[in-house]
């Protein structure tokens, strides 16, 4: 029978735990220990938006909700003689259970708030302030044994910098996306777009608006575009990692479509007469090239800048709600 206490170390992926299982049986001999492998996208816990929208005025902005994206068990793995077994043990019950919980990660974006998630999901109202953070610089054994020697506390720096560039993003993210989902609807479904699980989230929002006067443009042009994106320079300079789902995403709601042009590696597009239709319905002041740089510049001041971050979200969306309310006006629908 087991009578070590439990140690759980919330890592990002499972790949990771390869390279810390070496060394951190050394570090505690006296506890079990686990890995739970957290994601930084909604793999565990996901945006909770209003399923009742009657009662709600729009713009509507709320603090963001979660939930969880399905079970919430296959994420633990027991370090046991250097060797790591998948568990049948929930997130929930392996960090009740555990003395100590340790995050050890790199701080990439969204990290630090899945961190955050997936504690307050998973204890509530026993939250604990026994955490300790371990910040690798890399996967080199001496820069993780001198993480592991060097453990911080939950008010790490570095850690709540990260956590606050998070909060501020992902709170921008929940209420754009969930306002979007709604305040779209009606020019999507204009343009005869009816995918039923299509959103315009920020960043494809402000391609499809970069994409208005192209064609021919490849799958490398739209990665370059949202990895450097190009505003104004009156806001910080910034861009997103590029994933092949924002295109996959326009192409299945039928916005864009391949020209048949490309090769299998690098396609290339055209925007669809649908899509070409749909700017038809679509405020042309939703157009924000600066839309990447404002949000770094929040993200950066928060959370003093919550007041200005929410002042944008009711202009922005009151924009599209007031084109379409006069555009039906003028078509007499």
């Amino acid at each position: 029978m087991n009578t070590k206490p439990n140690l759980v170390i919330v890592i990002q992926g499972d790949k990771y735990f390869h390279f810390f299982k070496n060394e951190v049986e050394e570090i505690w001999p006296s506890h079990s220990i686990y890995f739970l492998v957290n994601y930084s996208g909604p793999i565990i816990y996901k945006f909770d938006y209003p399923k009742d929208i009657e009662g709600l005025t729009f713009p509507h902005i709320a603090e963001p909700l979660w939930k969880t994206e399905g079970k919430d068990t296959g994420f633990v793995w027991h370090l046991e003689n250097k060797e790591v077994t998948k568990t049948d043990y929930s997130n929930t019950a392996i960090l009740k259970s555990a003395e100590k919980i340790v995050y050890m990660s790199f701080l990439g974006v969204s990290l630090a708030i899945a961190f955050q998630v997936l504690i307050e999901q998973s204890l509530g109202d026993i939250l604990t302030d026994n955490y300790l953070f371990c910040h690798p610089k890399s996967f080199d054994k001496k820069d993780i044994l001198f993480s592991l020697n060097n453990q911080k506390t939950k008010d790490d720096p570095i850690f709540q910098e990260q956590l606050k560039l998070d909060t501020a993003k992902r709170y921008f993210e929940y209420n754009f996306n969930f306002n979007s989902c709604i305040l779209f609807k009606s020019a999507l479904k204009k343009a005869e777009i009816e995918s039923e699980n299509f959103v315009f989230t920020k960043y494809v929002l402000q391609l499809f608006f970069r994409l208005q006067n192209l064609s021919d443009f490849s799958e490398e042009d739209i990665g370059y575009m949202v990895c450097d994106w190009e505003g104004t320079g009156l806001y910080p300079k910034t861009g997103s990692p590029f994933s092949v789902t924002m295109i996959e995403n326009l192409c299945q709601a039928g916005i864009i479509e391949d020209n048949g042009k490309g090769v299998l590696d690098n396609r290339r597009y055209n925007i669809s007469k649908k899509g070409k239709n749909l700017f038809k319905y679509m405020s042309p002041d939703c157009k924000d090239i600066d839309q990447p740089g404002k949000l770094l510049q929040w993200q950066q001041n928060w959370p003093e800048s919550k007041q200005e971050m929410d002042r944008y979200l009711i202009d922005f969306f009151t924009k599209q709600m007031e084109f379409m309310s006069s555009f039906e006006v003028q078509n007499n629908k």
